[in-house]
C-alpha cells in the first residue's frame, strides 16, 4: 500500500478539492433516502458483485478511495493491482485508514480526473461511485477512454437531474454538496454512449416521493410500502423507457468501444 501525489490540479479539481478537505454535511442527507433506496440498495449490491467480478486478477482503477471496501473487499474479488486517486488529502487519508489490516491493498495517489497520469491502455477496468457528476464530464470520459484497455470495462453509479424530489432536496441541503456539482443529463449519458457500449439500470422512481411517506409513517424502511413502490419502479423501468431519466440514481456499466 503505497501514497503518491501529483502536484497540479484543473481549476474545478482545485474547488472540489477544497471542499472535500474542508468537509460536506451529508448525514442529514443521506438519511433523508434512508427508505427511498433500501431495496435498491440490494439490488445494487447484487448487479456491482456480478459485473465486478471481471476485476479478479485484472488491472483496476477506482476514481474515489473508499468504494472499494464494498465493491471488491466485501466481494472476495482480488484484482493483480488496484489504484485509488482521489483530489482531496482528506478523503485519501480515510482511504488509507480503511486498507490498514485489509486483503485488499490499494496504491493511493492523489490525483485530478481530469488529467491521468498514466499510460495509455493501463487498466482493465475502471470504476466509482458519485463521482463523474463532480467533473467536466467530458475532459473526464476522455481520459478514462485513454488509460482504458481495449475491451475494458467501467461501473459508475451516479445521481440523475431530472427528479424533481431529488433536485428540491438537493437544493435544501446545499451543505452536503460541492458547488461545482452536476447530476447527469441527457446529454451526459449520451457523452457516455459516444465513447462505451452501455447498458443502464435506473434508480428510485416512485420509491422517492414514497420513500418520504414512508420515513414519516414506519421506522422500518422495509416495508410493504417501499416493496410496492420498488416492483413499481421496475415495471416502469422496464416498459417505459422515457420514464428512465426522471430516476434518481443509474448505474452505468459500460465496455470500450
Amino acid at each position: 500500500m503505497e501514497s503518491m501525489e501529483q502536484k497540479n490540479f484543473s481549476e474545478l479539481g482545485e474547488k472540489e478539492r477544497e471542499s472535500y478537505n474542508q468537509g460536506l454535511e451529508r448525514k442529514g442527507y443521506d438519511g433523508f433516502f434512508s427508505h427511498c433506496k433500501v431495496f435498491y440498495a440490494q439490488r445494487r449490491a447484487r448487479l456491482v458483485k456480478e459485473y465486478m467480478q471481471f476485476a479478479e486478477g485484472k488491472k483496476v482503477l477506482e476514481i474515489g478511495s473508499s468504494t472499494w471496501r464494498g465493491w471488491l473487499e466485501k466481494n472476495s474479488i482480488r484484482p493483480s493491482s488496484l489504484t485509488c486517486i482521489n483530489v482531496s488529502e482528506v478523503e485519501l487519508q480515510e482511504g488509507i485508514g480503511f486498507a490498514v489490516d485489509k486483503i485488499t491493498r490499494p496504491q493511493f495517489v492523489l490525483m485530478d480526473a481530469h488529467d491521468l497520469q498514466f499510460e495509455d491502455e493501463t487498466f482493465d477496468l475502471i470504476y466509482g461511485s458519485g463521482i463523474l457528476h463532480h467533473l467536466n464530464l467530458a475532459q473526464a470520459l476522455d481520459e478514462i477512454y485513454r488509460v482504458l484497455k481495449p475491451n475494458g470495462k467501467i461501473l459508475f453509479v451516479e445521481p440523475l437531474d431530472i427528479n424533481p424530489v431529488g433536485k428540491l432536496v438537493r437544493s435544501l441541503t446545499k451543505k452536503a454538496r460541492t458547488s461545482d456539482e452536476q447530476p447527469l443529463r441527457l446529454c451526459d449519458i449520451s457523452e457516455i454512449k459516444k465513447r462505451f457500449e452501455t447498458q443502464f439500470f435506473y434508480e428510485e422512481f416512485l420509491s422517492v416521493p414514497c420513500g418520504v411517506l414512508s420515513g414519516m409513517i414506519f421506522e422500518n424502511p422495509s416495508n410493504s410500502l417501499m416493496r410496492f413502490a420498488f416492483r413499481a419502479d421496475q415495471f416502469l423501468e422496464c416498459n417505459f423507457g422515457w420514464l428512465q431519466n426522471w430516476f434518481r440514481h443509474v448505474l452505468i456499466s459500460g465496455t470500450r468501444r
